[in-house]
């Protein structure tokens, strides 16, 4: 019967858990409605944003949702600089991007690079990492 009567205050107090979430305060904002810092959003054919700042070590988040194909790359101007040094993804040739889709890219070393999209023509953006 002392097991019973110890069971119940713990089932409540996992029931308000679950109900209330952990930790949440009451009132308060549960959906991330702004955009993070380290998001680029591209249509069909160009970068929303032609700039972004971020710290080393941080990602780029590279968010296709309503574009096109992209094959995004190190360079400039639909070229991809395959001397060019930066993060393993955006090296070379770069990733291809569908509609839909989106990728993070970490850039671990502070400093400037330039992103390309080697189908679209002037769709260029600047990461600026410190």
């Amino acid at each position: 019967m002392r097991k019973v009567f110890l069971a119940i205050p713990a089932l409540l107090l996992l029931m308000a858990l679950v109900l209330f979430g952990c930790g949440k305060q009451p009132g308060g904002n549960t959906s991330n409605t702004s955009t993070p810092a380290g998001t680029v959003q591209m249509t069909g054919n160009n970068f929303v944003q032609h700039s972004v700042t971020i710290k080393a070590g941080q990602a780029v988040h590279f968010d296709d949702s309503n574009g096109g194909l992209h094959i995004i790359c190190l360079g400039k101007d639909q070229v991809c600089d395959k001397t060019a040094q930066g993060p393993q993804e955006v090296m070379g040739d770069g990733f291809t991007i569908q509609p839909g889709q989106t990728k993070d890219v970490v850039f671990p070393t502070a400093g400037t690079y330039q992103i390309t999209c080697s189908v679209h023509p002037d769709m260029n953006l600047t990461v600026t990492v410190q």
